[in-house]
């Protein structure tokens, strides 16, 4: 069969792979059920996060990831508590409603927003310096070479090597 003829595959994406999530749903439901004042905590204290991926539009969800994060990082003296209380419907009502742990974890996702937005900036400008140095440096070693083979191995019109 000629190469011409054969249809072509579709690629498969090296995304991720795991379990379905009706399997992941009904593995992580017994969790659910004996944590549920820590589920109850962690919903409250993570909504920053959740509207973070639903903003997110890229593909690898950058700012879903930075923000979570932190945000995590917030709620984690919340639940600490929370499990040094003992895990009942009572303390988690009582953390839930404290507005020092809203502060933590809303005030923690605040800071992954602003990592968020202030970083790119910076890269670029860090990127778009590294690559002017990097500009002057290889003029000079051009300008060497220059100076030691003579002006003809100087060509601007393209990447091929000048011809004898």
């Amino acid at each position: 069969m000629s190469s011409q003829t054969q249809t072509a595959k579709p690629r498969q994406s090296a995304g991720k792979k795991g379990l379905p999530w009706p399997v992941t749903a009904l593995l992580l439901l017994p969790v659910v059920v004996v944590l549920l004042p820590t589920c109850v905590v962690l919903l409250i204290g993570m909504v920053p996060t959740a509207v973070a991926y639903m903003v997110d539009r890229s593909r690898a969800h950058h700012q879903a990831i930075t923000v979570g994060v932190l945000n995590f990082c917030g709620t984690l003296p919340g639940i600490v508590d929370l499990w040094e209380r003992g895990q009942t419907y009572a303390a988690a009502l009582r953390i839930s409603t404290d507005a020092l742990y809203w502060l933590t974890a809303y005030g923690a996702a605040a800071v992954g927003w602003g990592i968020y937005l202030v970083m790119p900036p910076i890269l670029a400008t860090y990127f778009a310096m590294t690559t002017a140095r990097r500009v002057v440096v290889l003029r000079r070693r051009q300008e060497k070479l220059v100076e030691e083979w003579g002006e003809d191995i100087r060509d601007t019109t393209s990447g091929a090597a000048p011809s004898d």
